[in-house]
Parts: structure tokens; C-alpha cells; sequence
């Protein structure tokens, strides 16, 4: 995205508002560059038959005063409000784009990273789009009107005094390139900062109990003054835009004095009209020392616009089609016919490698092995996290790559290894925005989490804090399956959830699940999570090694059969 993609998409639709506010901003600039010679008029009548007309002229300058105030006033909101608008659209637009992208797009964006990139860069462009155009409009305006009533009073004088201003602006260019290179930056090291800090927060119960606050201290102070180091050249340089810039109007000032009182002397220049001089230079001053801010604000726009072309333009990897199947109202047959997969950032490296199975409708497959055999991995590439390569996973015969993967998603239910719960209550971490038709009740007494909730102090209403971290591990995991099991679905994923629970939970969502009968698959380290499968799989290093019922894999020596008489063992003593 550059600036003329973002000046359609977003800027045009307001071009309304920047007109009107344009036209507010002439009647504005033209007034208050016309009071001066009001000011001049009235000052000359003073020495002359006409003096009695200058309360009039006085009464009508403080109502231009007033008519200035009015539209300047309404010049801000014009400019302000669009700003505002494609601010709210900017971030909109760039939430649903993360929550489109696939996981291997988002592990190259740290979670701080995105939150710097919407609020600070997205802040920045709304500061370009409303304030920043506001004060190039009024800038230009303002010069080119106090450039034009001073060469009506005196081209000699208009000439001479703009030297200082020239040359302030070729100075002030040459720190152009070194001020975006600073605000480039000092982006960066505030992605770094708000990562360090969201992740501290994420984990503070480890940092606590491994008593590593003064390393997570020193980490965030060293990226702090990096930080700070760079904030402060920018302000440096800016210091020295602003001055420069005020010190040239100042120095116009003294070429007036120098060369128009001698003038005024002579009677060449009337006394108002070096005082009406004297009051344009002055209005020139406020905005050639904003010109520094405004530098520094078109920079920072840059600088955000780049930073979220990299995250907003890129197309999500969902190779779906023009006209994609529709995802299957039933429990469905998977089939995975030789498939084999490598991560995006690792290619090399194969996951999984040539496996075959079936399942048939409404059947449990289960998955075991040691950790790193691509069991979780298996799960995510069948929920569509990850694309496989066309042809490896089949959908009651047809290849997953062609059926809708938003329709597919909505028939998928799946539980991860990792449980993560948002900071609301406990039953809006179940339901996640779906109505409480009393399944509710029903999914927390399946997971025993009914027990639980009259610990809690607001009972399913309590907030549960970032993360979970009210919970237990195995509040938090059951929480999980009982959101996995509300939502509709007719194919269920299970990542090893089954372990955080105990047996008779455990038995209780087993039976629960052969009442529903969706087409489900269990990675488990526990076998009596999965010996009810119709078929489990034993997974090595990517690649089944065996597979068969309980019992068949019980009597063959193997990893099974080891893990199972070690399970037992454990089980009796």
C-alpha cells in the first residue's frame, strides 16, 4: 500500500470534508491577512478629516475577529473529523486482515509488534490525514496571502524579507533524510518495547517463581534507552528545525527594520502600512515554527504506512477457488493419502512424511507417539492451519484445498495442546459469542467445571484475567474442551487435552462423544484416552510405524505396547 492506494481507499471517500475545510481554511486566511490592513487604514485616518471614522473601522475588525474564530473553529472539525474516521477503518481494516492470515504469516509478527503497528503508525497517519493536511493547507495559505498583501504594500521589502525564510527551508531540507531514518527506528524500538512487556505480563507468574524480575528489568531498560536514545536525537533535530525556521521570520523582522523605517521616514511608507507589514511577518512566525512539526508528523505517517503495508498487504495464504466446494453438513470420511508436510520457515525440514489412514464417518482415530512426532502438526494441517500439498487430504472424496475454508472451520472443532483463554468471564471464554441456549450448563457438568465455578466468586460470570490466570492448568484445559464441545461441529480435534483431566472425566467425554458421533481424532500421551478409537496410529519422527485397534497394538511389541504395560505399572502402584 502507498500513498496513492491509501488516498483512494481511505482519504477519498472524505474529499467532501477536505473541501469544505479548504474553503474554511481561504475565508481564514484571507481575513486575517486582510485585518492588518484594516489596521493600516485605520491608523492613517488617525492624521487625517476622517479620524471619526475609526471606531467604526475598529468595530468592524473585531467582527471580522470573530468571524475568523468561528471558521477556523469550524476548519478544525472538518480536517479532524476524516482523520478520525479513517483512523477507526485503518484499524478495522487491518484486525479483520490478521484474524484472515494464516499462522505462518502471523509467528513472523511478534503479538507487540501488531499492537504497535495499530496503535502508534495507525496514529500517526490519522495525525497526517487530519491535523498534518490541516496545518500544510493553512501553512501555504497563510504564506501565499501574507506574500501577497506584502507585495502590495512593498515588492522592494517582499523580495528582501524572504531571503531568511529561503534559506531556513534549503537548511531544514538537509535534515529531512536523517529525522525519517530516526522515526523509522524509533518505530521499531517500540515494537520491541510493547513485545518485551505484553510477553513479561504473559508470563509474570514464571518470572515470579523463577525470581527473574531483575533480568526482565535490565532487558526492558536496555530496549527503553534505545529507545529513548533515539527520541532524543529526533527531539534534537527538531529543535533545531523549529528555531530555525522562527529565527528566520524574526530575522525578516529586523531586514523590515533595517530597510522600511528608513523608508517610513522618508514618507515612502506610511506608518500603518509598516505596521500592517510589521503584523504579516508576525502571522508568519506560528506556522514556519509548526513546519517542524509537521516534518516530523509527515515522517512518522511514512514511516507507519510502510510498516502496515508489510502486514495488510500481503493476501492471505488461503488458495481458495473462484466457486469452492461446500464443507459437508455430516460427520464426513477424511482420508489422508500419502501426505507429507515441511513448516513454511523450516521447508526443509519434513514433519510428516507418506501417511495414509481413513477414518469413516462418525469413527474415532487416535494418534500416539513420543513428543515430536508430528501429532499436533497432523491436527493443524487437518483444521487447515497450514496448506498441504493438493491431493494429500481428503473430505468425503474431495480434496480439502477445494472446499471453502471458512465453511470447513465452521464444521471443525478443535482443542490445542496449548489452552489460551481471552481476559473475560468464564462464560463468555465457552461460549465465544454464542447464545447460552442451556448447553452451557450442560458442557460445565461434563467437564466437571460445575464443581468449580461455585468456588468461583462470581460463579461462570467471573473474569478469569489474562490468559486464564485465575484458573488452574486443568481449569483452564477443561474450560477448553468445553468450548470445543459447545460449538457446533462435525469433525472434532482433540490435542492431548484429555491428560489434564481425570479418569472418570475422561470416561464421561468419551461417552460423550460416541453419543455425538462426530468424526473425531485424539492425539493423547494417556492410552486410555484413545484405546476406545476404531484405529489409532503410532507416529515416529513424521511416519507411522504401526497402527490397528487397542488390542492389536497391545499384542505386538512396539511403542505401544511398552507404553501401555509402563501406564499400567503406574496405574497400580
Amino acid at each position: 500500500m502507498d500513498w496513492s492506494s491509501f488516498t483512494r481507499r481511505y482519504a477519498a471517500k472524505y474529499a467532501h470534508w477536505y473541501a469544505a475545510g479548504f474553503f474554511a481554511l481561504i475565508a481564514t486566511s484571507w481575513v486575517a491577512t486582510t485585518i492588518p490592513l484594516l489596521v493600516a487604514d485605520a491608523i492613517d485616518a488617525l492624521a487625517t478629516p476622517q479620524a471619526n471614522e475609526v471606531p467604526w473601522k475598529a468595530v468592524w475588525i473585531a467582527l471580522l475577529g470573530v468571524f475568523v474564530i468561528l471558521v477556523r473553529t469550524a476548519s478544525r472539525v472538518l480536517f479532524f473529523t476524516p482523520g478520525r474516521l479513517i483512523e477507526a477503518e485503518l484499524r478495522a481494516d487491518l484486525f479483520s486482515r490478521m484474524l484472515m492470515q494464516q499462522p505462518a504469516f502471523l509467528r513472523n509478527y511478534p503479538p507487540g509488534d501488531l499492537i504497535s503497528r495499530a496503535t502508534s503508525d495507525i496514529g500517526n497517519l490519522r495525525l497526517l490525514a487530519g491535523f498534518g493536511i490541516l496545518q500544510f493547507i493553512n501553512t501555504a495559505l497563510t504564506v501565499g496571502f501574507v506574500g501577497v498583501q506584502m507585495v502590495r504594500i512593498s515588492p522592494f521589502l517582499a523580495a528582501l524579507t524572504s531571503v531568511p525564510i529561503v534559506i531556513a527551508f534549503l537548511i531544514n531540507h538537509s535534515f529531512i533524510r536523517t529525522l525519517f531514518v530516526l522515526i523509522q527506528r524509533m518505530q521499531t524500538e517500540t515494537a520491541a518495547i510493547s513485545d518485551h512487556v505484553l510477553s513479561s505480563y504473559q508470563g509474570l507468574a514464571t518470572v515470579q517463581s523463577f525470581n527473574a524480575n531483575g533480568a526482565f528489568l535490565e532487558e526492558f531498560d536496555r530496549k527503553n534507552l534505545a529507545y529513548q536514545a533515539s527520541s532524543v536525537h529526533r527531539s534534537g533535530i527538531r529543535a533545531i528545525i523549529g528555531p530555525i525556521l522562527g529565527l528566520a521570520a524574526s530575522l525578516s523582522i529586523i531586514v523590515l527594520l533595517w530597510q522600511g523605517a528608513p523608508l517610513a521616514a522618508q514618507g515612502k511608507f506610511s506608518a500603518g502600512q509598516f505596521v500592517a507589514y510589521l503584523s504579516l511577518l508576525g502571522m508568519l512566525i506560528s506556522p514556519l515554527r509548526a513546519t517542524s512539526f509537521l516534518l516530523s508528523v509527515a515522517k512518522q505517517a511514512q514511516v507507519g504506512l510502510q510498516r502496515l503495508s508489510e502486514v495488510m498487504t500481503p493476501e492471505p495464504d488461503r488458495p481458495d477457488l473462484p466457486a469452492p466446494e461446500p464443507a459437508p453438513k455430516s460427520a464426513p470420511k477424511l482420508e489422508l493419502r500419502g501426505i507429507s508436510f515441511a513448516y513454511p520457515d523450516a521447508p526443509e525440514v519434513e514433519v510428516l512424511h507418506d501417511i495414509h489412514v481413513a477414518v469413516e464417518p462418525g469413527q474415532t482415530l487416535g494418534i500416539i507417539g513420543p513428543t515430536g512426532s508430528g501429532k499436533s502438526t497432523l491436527l493443524r494441517c487437518i483444521a487447515r492451519l497450514y496448506n498441504t500439498p493438493p491431493g494429500s487430504i481428503w473430505v468425503d472424496n474431495v480434496d480439502l484445498r477445494r472446499i471453502d475454508l471458512s465453511e470447513w472451520r465452521r464444521q471443525v472443532s478443535v482443542v490445542p495442546q496449548r489452552t489460551f483463554l481471552f481476559s473475560e468471564s468464564l462464560k463468555e471464554n465457552i461460549l465465544l459469542g454464542a447464545p447460552d441456549d442451556g448447553r452451557l450448563e450442560k458442557m460445565l457438568a461434563l467437564t466437571t467445571l460445575d464443581v468449580d465455578v461455585q468456588s468461583l466468586p462470581d460463579g461462570v460470570e467471573s473474569p478469569v484475567g489474562e490468559s486464564g490466570i485465575m484458573l488452574s492448568g486443568g481449569q483452564r484445559q477443561r474450560a477448553a474442551i468445553a468450548r470445543g464441545l459447545l460449538k457446533p461441529h462435525h469433525v472434532l480435534l482433540l490435542d492431548d487435552v484429555l491428560s489434564a483431566v481425570d479418569h472418570a472425566t475422561e470416561a464421561s467425554l468419551i461417552a460423550t462423544l460416541r453419543q455425538q458421533r462426530p468424526t473425531t481424532l485424539i492425539v493423547a500421551h494417556r492410552i486410555s484416552a484413545i484405546q476406545h478409537a476404531h484405529r489409532i496410529l503410532v507416529l515416529e519422527g513424521g511416519r507411522v510405524v504401526d497402527s490397528g485397534t487397542h488390542e492389536e497394538l497391545c499384542s505386538r511389541p512396539g511403542f505401544y505396547q511398552d507404553t501401555w504395560h509402563h501406564q499400567q505399572e503406574l496405574a497400580e502402584t
